[in-house]
């Protein structure tokens, strides 16, 4: 091993993954679930940021914007693709999304006025840090969405909204939810000030978002023990599936990737239509589906992936909304969510589902949810191969 390397880790055992505290658990409950339980809290705070949004949502309107680009690396990228998704549907403005890198290197600027928006829990990611230079030098407009304050990104940016969560340790999951939130509230007055949405739209809108952090408290109440349940028939699979369409092909990416990291399970995620036509070979008693399902557009689709596994013989698990009776009892097994919830409304619901399934299959599986495995020397020089101090 490198010198420079021995001295580092002898210096930051997991690799400062675990956040504000000298604390390092070595088994259930990790830190991690505090983290998980804490978010509808903190996404009520979020809406104490309104007037903010508001505020920065006038101020792209009287710049002339009418285009968003939206930006980040892992969690903040798909939180990206969903801020792109949303904006579209909502402002009237054209949008779209790109991996922070592949903004940098491959970003074709169009016509209409643009502004930047850069997804950052920690505001310090080297390659978000390139594409708000590279915006800069474009003459970009660029924001910034963070979890920490006086960030790096901030600096570097023309506006900047801040909700700082204190989350401890390594996945990112309340960093992800409050700027979930976020994104809603900022398109909501986007679209208010456009005149995309009208009164009746944006009031129902609104109260709904209003109402996530108490579904996401009654959710973690409820299918807690469920969920973990769930987790124990699921720990000797090789692999899972993730299915979701529109607003939750964002879920299924981000689903997948917090599987991995807090059980280091493989998945993969598919789009409907993508499952059927490419996932069949896959299945098998060890290769289970889950479908993202809340009532929408692609429901039927969806329905059609848990029947096509049931064929298979694979398992498959429905996360859908409380009352469902046409999906769920196709499902090997059922995660509900406190309803009424439309699609567009899913996202932040089933990133707090798999968060928690993550968390208790990494707890099944013999795996540290708390460290994204820097308690591996291996995984531990992986990363700071990746990430060098600093530069995450």
């Amino acid at each position: 091993m490198p010198a420079w390397l021995e001295s580092e880790l002898a210096q930051v055992p997991l690799w400062a993954r675990i956040r504000g505290t000298e604390e390092i658990r070595q088994r259930h409950p990790y830190l991690l679930i505090e983290d998980v339980r804490d978010q509808p809290g903190l996404m009520r705070h979020v809406l104490e940021l309104r007037p903010d949004l508001a505020a920065l949502a006038q101020r792209l309107v009287e710049q002339g914007i009418r285009h968003l680009a939206f930006t980040g690396c892992g969690s903040a990228f798909h939180g990206a693709q969903f801020g792109s998704f949303l904006c579209r549907q909502w402002t009237g403005w054209t949008t779209e999304s790109h991996e922070s890198l592949e903004f940098t290197n491959h970003w074709s600027q169009g016509h209409e006025p643009t502004a930047l928006i850069l997804q950052s829990a920690t505001g310090g990611s080297a390659e978000t840090l390139d594409a708000a230079k590279h915006a800069t030098r474009l003459g970009v407009l660029t924001v910034a969405l963070t979890n920490t304050e006086g960030s790096a990104l901030e600096v570097l940016c023309d506006e900047s909204v801040c909700f700082p969560t204190g989350q401890r340790c390594g996945p990112d999951v309340s960093v992800l939810t409050t700027r979930l939130m976020m994104l809603y509230l900022l398109a909501l007055e986007i679209g208010m000030a456009t005149g995309t949405l009208d009164a009746h739209d944006a009031q129902e809108f609104g109260e709904a978002i209003g109402h996530l952090p108490d579904l996401a408290a009654q959710f973690l109440q409820e299918e807690d023990l469920n969920v973990s349940q769930i987790a124990n028939a699921f720990k000797d699979q090789g692999a899972l599936l993730l299915v979701g369409g529109g607003p939750n092909w964002f879920s299924a990416r981000e689903g997948a990737l917090k599987v991995e990291e807090e059980s280091s399970l493989i998945c993969k995620a598919y789009r409907p239509a993508e499952y059927v036509h490419n996932a069949i070979p896959l299945l098998s008693e060890t290769v289970g589906s889950i479908v993202i399902a809340p009532p929408g557009k692609a429901y039927g689709r969806l329905h059609d992936a848990v029947r096509t596994a049931r064929a298979a013989r694979s398992p498959s698990l429905a996360l859908v909304v409380e009352g469902d009776d046409s999906i769920a009892p196709d499902a090997t097994f059922v995660i509900a969510v406190p309803g009424p919830l439309s699609e567009i409304l899913m996202p932040p619901l089933a990133a707090v589902a798999f968060q928690l399934l993550g968390y208790y299959l990494g707890a099944e599986r013999g795996y540290n949810p708390d460290s994204l495995r820097t308690d591996d020397l291996d995984h531990a020089r992986a990363w700071l191969t990746a990430f060098p101090f600093g530069s995450h």
